[in-house]
């Protein structure tokens, strides 16, 4: 009886082999995949996170330094000798280029003009450098945001250089990859009539260089302030839907 039931076992063990070694290697690049993922999602939940720390890392050191500032140029403003005043409107002007001068002075340098008519050009200079950091304007120009794929960002920095090859205006200032796009292209910037039209514009160039299919998108209302001139900063967001080729 054990010989008669012996065939059909190997027969069975047979099968279950087989089928092992089609099921196995599935199984293994089904967990494979599954960790590679997770593993995905936890570096960008990293790369977000340690973002934002040192966004917030430098938000304090900016506001440390700030009231340093603060404590030093106050003294000097108020001291009514010209050119101690002189002085620290200089300072403060330079302070508000790297986004560290005391803006609460705002108002007390604007009010000098009253007193040191002399001072007029540089405390206007100082008051609008300090204008521009209140606002936290970037530097005007076309920003490119890709996906977050070596392929991609190779891609976009070709996108740069045939852009800058074409003489668009304002200049491209870099390509930065993002971890969630739009599904369809966009063209986020701050409405006005003037940079609608350069906008129109900045379309007619991508186009021109394989760009199609873009749609406008306002920025005011979320990033521009009160009182702050809306900036002449674009940014291309590239759609999920429709990702940059090679030319």
């Amino acid at each position: 009886m054990a010989d008669q039931d012996s065939p059909v076992l190997d027969l069975k063990l047979d099968r279950l082999s087989k089928l092992s070694g089609i099921f196995v290697p599935i199984v293994i690049g089904l967990v494979g995949g599954y960790y590679a993922c997770q593993k995905d999602c936890s570096d960008r939940e990293f790369r977000i996170a340690e973002q934002k720390r040192n966004e917030d890392q430098r938000e304090f050191d900016n506001t440390q330094k700030q009231y340093a500032n603060l404590s030093a140029l106050l003294p000097l403003l108020t001291s009514g000798k010209q050119d101690l005043v002189e002085a620290a409107v200089d300072v403060y002007t330079s302070e508000a280029k790297t986004r560290q001068a005391p803006t609460d002075l705002q108002d007390t340098i604007e009010k000098l003009k009253a007193r040191f008519p002399e001072l007029a050009n540089p405390i206007d200079r100082a008051t609008e450098a300090g204008q521009r950091q209140i606002c936290k304007l970037n530097p005007d120009g076309l920003y490119i945001q890709v996906a977050n794929d070596s392929n991609q960002l190779a891609l976009g920095k070709d996108l740069d250089q045939r852009l800058t090859k074409s003489g668009i205006s304002p200049a491209v200032q870099g390509v930065q990859r993002i971890d969630a796009g739009p599904r369809t292209t966009e063209l986020r910037y701050y409405f006005s009539q003037r940079t609608n039209a350069q906008a129109d514009q900045i379309i007619r160039k991508l186009n021109s260089v394989g760009i199609q299919d873009i749609q406008k998108a306002d920025l005011s209302a979320e990033y521009l302030k009160p009182g702050c001139s809306p900036p002449a900063v674009y940014e291309l967001w590239i759609g999920t839907s429709s990702p940059l080729t090679q030319h």
